[in-house]
């Protein structure tokens, strides 16, 4: 599917104003200004919408004191409200927001900016800002504060220079936002709906958002309360507060659903779905966003050794995956398959071929039937990390197969997957990551297949996929630009410096009071502005 960017004043005010909005997958960017008869509206709904964020602000209300919290299950929650380490959890809690952020039909909206324009030499950006945004403590979110949020964390977070190198942030004045990139880039929009790019200000060691909420107390691995921010727009007074409860395991967090405890039940495995569906209870199966895959320790061990990767991608069997979580597809590159430039690589399972590739590679069967070779036994050692439910069953049935067709394995759970992958301690580490949170490709390209990417953990260096993505970096979204996303990914399955596993669909449950809820983006967005209303 295909998709043009909607540029969105306002989207979530009571005027429900819409400059405009095309629903899709792939995110397209206007490089070109808006045309002069659509200016003069566009100038138009700024005001009236400037207006209407002034009246609601000076109007603003606490929410009815005896409304009940919407309470929500949940695996984790941001251990503090530095934009650095919790970007994606802050902005999963309604607290954060991007400048662009993808709506419920995968359209890049924006709060922020009514136009943008790129200049010849392809580095250079000018935003015209809405002007109608304030921080949740009533100030004003200009362009000056933009700049400044942009600038900190281009400085103090590596992830947000992965698309198009260090990026420099400028107030022209107060409607107009500069953006000069490093590296030249078509998708603007894609790049200030990045996860790690998310709008704020320091006010002594505290920082102070935008988002729909606000947080009212924070008990780190517990739980957090958070608040309507009043500012956000003139709804802030039909919104309930929230609590996002952590639970540790599936088993105490049904409990805790079956018993009212709360309102939303997230994570669930298919077992769990299945067992709340029977009960009557309200469950709904949506597209995660996310991909399953692993990442391969190519620098050291028996990872390293390309023939044991080709061997045990064939081993491994996707389509029981799928079957034993009872959703999804078998993968087919680095993101869903509903986006137009998701891969088009097919995964075979094949153990006759896998033992001929070890066979030709000098692996041998010992008197245990485990291959060996030069008298070194094949071990495998598998991690995962307990967040994600679907992960460690994964795991276990990669480990039954490896075991299966010879491979010696063992298998560990642990609680920081960055700590492992940061210190090489594994073979193969079962990972789950939205891959395409703003839309397009570029950024988990990078991220994960450039030497220095910020989660290339083991070194994988390829150069024609660094010439490939220079190419994608300079081509306008579309046709051409998909191919380009997909011929990486084809280069990757033969490198193999991950394997691609399950496009995930998920389960939620919900109380009767929230019936309606549909969450979209994965965990990506589960406290946002229609929650409760």
């Amino acid at each position: 599917m295909k998709k043009r960017i909607a540029l969105v004043l306002a989207a979530v005010l009571a005027a429900g104003s819409v400059l405009a909005g095309c629903g899709g997958s792939d995110s397209s960017s206007k490089s070109e200004s808006t045309a002069p008869e659509e200016k003069s509206s566009v100038e138009s709904t700024v005001s009236e919408v400037s207006s209407a964020v002034s009246e609601a602000s000076s109007e603003a209300e606490t929410p009815a004191a005896d409304k009940e919290d919407i309470v929500i299950g949940v695996s984790f929650i941001a251990s503090n409200t530095n934009p650095v380490d919790n970007a994606w959890d802050l902005t999963a809690h309604g607290i954060s927001e991007g400048i662009f952020m993808q709506d419920k039909d995968g359209s890049l909206v924006s709060r922020f900016v009514t136009g943008m324009e790129r200049a010849e030499d392809g580095l250079t950006w000018t935003l015209k800002l809405t002007n109608a945004v304030k921080f949740s403590d009533g100030t004003d979110c200009d362009a000056e504060a933009l700049a400044a949020c942009m600038n900190y964390l281009q400085k103090e977070n590596s992830m947000a220079n992965g698309t198009a190198g260090i990026c420099t942030f400028t107030a022209v004045d107060d409607d107009t936002l500069q953006v000069v990139t490093e590296r030249p880039i078509t998708t603007m929009d894609s790049l200030l709906c990045e996860w790690c790019n998310v709008v704020f200000k320091q006010a002594g060691d505290d920082f102070i958002y935008t988002g729909p909420y606000m947080v009212k107390n924070l008990d780190s691995g517990v739980a957090i309360s958070l608040t309507p921010n009043p500012y956000y727009d003139d709804r802030a007074a039909q919104r309930s507060d929230v609590m996002l409860k952590v639970f540790k395991d599936s088993a105490s967090m049904q409990q805790a659903f079956e018993s009212g405890e709360i309102d939303i039940m997230m994570g669930l495995t298919p077992e769990v779905a299945d067992i709340l569906r029977n009960e009557g209870y309200t469950v709904k199966d949506y597209d995660a966003g996310y991909q399953y895959f692993t990442i391969n320790n190519i620098a050291a061990g028996p990872m390293s050794d390309p023939a044991v990767r080709t061997a045990i991608n064939t081993i491994i069997d996707r389509d029981a995956m799928v079957q034993y979580l009872g959703a999804g597809r078998v993968a087919n590159g680095m993101f869903a398959q509903y986006y137009s430039f998701a891969g088009t690589v097919e995964e075979k399972t094949d153990a006759a071929a896998a033992e001929a590739v070890l066979d030709q590679a000098g692996y041998k069967k010992n008197a245990d039937g485990l291959y060996e070779k030069d008298g070194e036994l094949l071990s495998i050692r598998l991690v995962t990390y307990s967040a994600r439910a679907d992960l460690p069953i994964l795991m276990q049935l990669v480990s039954s197969e490896l075991t299966k067709a010879g491979i010696d394995c063992s298998t560990e759970i642990v609680d920081s997957i960055g700590t492992v992958l940061t210190d090489g301690n594994y073979d193969i580490a079962f990972y789950a990551q939205h891959t395409a949170p703003s839309g397009e490709p570029g950024a988990a390209l990078n991220m994960f297949f450039t030497e220095g990417g910020s989660r290339n953990y083991e070194g994988y260096k390829n150069e024609e996929i660094d010439k490939l993505l220079d190419e994608l970096a300079a081509t306008e979204p579309g046709p051409e630009r998909d191919a380009i996303a997909q011929k990486i990914q084809a280069i990757v399955f033969e490198d193999l410096p991950v394997y691609y596993l399950v496009d995930p669909q998920w389960h939620v449950a919900l109380s009767d009071r929230v019936a309606d809820y549909v969450p979209y983006c994965g965990d990506y967005y589960v406290v946002n502005a229609e929650l409760g209303l």
